[in-house]
């Protein structure tokens, strides 16, 4: 988890968000939902010291303190309780927060658009940002030299359909921008940053990223797989490992991003 956050990172060339905040134009109050260990949230607090960040998440696994800032401290909403239902639970009051941000978080939603989407804009004061930063699964190839029978494609295809059964989709990367035009949003943007698979860039930064995520790939994918395949694809451990193992062999040789 901190791993990709790092990645997105070095990605994003070192900027937490997009949407045009700065140091004197600071947004007051941040909602980052799905917060995880925390990390975006507490660097966004030493990024802006006068705001307020409230951190939400179904899993306590935040650290137990906030670093302080220039005499300050950032405000995170630690320890977090686990939340029943969604990361609204709290009901917060519309019109609540300037900057509501999302990261990694397809395949957590029933329905993102009406779960996050729909509810951010009505939590969001006038002018306020929404921003997901999301990594959608499907692998492209920019020569077009991916084979059709691509074990890391075959992956994908199967995950798609088993997170469709279990009613969390994660083929929704590239709708999440007309949801927001949907909900009533306006001056849409959508950034597309490549992430290579493996260590083939010539680029040293884009070596290193690639790197990176597939050491993610390879340490978090089996025991993803292993939820969604068991459950839904009636496939045994046997089974998802022997499906499972050609990817882990491709993953270091196809130039994917």
């Amino acid at each position: 988890m901190d791993e990709q956050y790092e990645i997105i990172k070095v990605i994003m060339d070192g900027r937490l968000h997009l949407a045009p905040f700065t140091r004197e134009k600071y947004p007051r109050k941040v909602l980052d939902i799905a917060t995880g260990t925390g990390l975006w949230a507490i660097e966004m607090g030493d990024e802006y010291p006068d705001a307020e960040i409230v951190g939400t998440d179904l899993s306590p696994i935040q650290p137990p303190f906030v670093p302080p800032n220039n005499g300050m401290h950032a405000l995170l909403s630690l320890p977090l309780k686990p939340l029943p239902t969604n990361m609204y639970s709290r009901d917060y009051p519309p019109s609540e927060f300037d900057l509501i941000h999302t990261r990694v978080t397809i395949g957590c939603w029933a329905d993102m658009k009406k779960e996050i989407i729909a509810r951010a804009f009505h939590h969001l004061k006038p002018g306020g940002w929404l921003e997901c930063q999301e990594v959608p699964g499907m692998p492209h190839c920019d020569d077009g030299t991916m084979p059709p029978d691509y074990d890391w494609l075959k992956w994908t295809l199967e995950l798609y359909n088993s997170s469709r059964l279990a009613n969390r989709q994660v083929d929704v990367g590239e709708q999440l921008k007309d949801w927001m035009r949907e909900v009533g949003f306006v001056d849409v943007h959508e950034a597309v940053f490549k992430i290579p698979l493996n260590g083939w860039p010539k680029d040293t930064r884009l070596k290193h990223v690639g790197m990176l995520w597939q050491r993610n790939l390879l340490d978090g994918l089996q025991g993803f797989s292993l939820g969604f395949f068991s459950k839904h694809l009636g496939k045994t451990q046997e089974e998802i490992e022997v499906f499972f193992f050609p990817f882990q062999q491709h993953i270091f040789f196809f130039c994917l991003s």
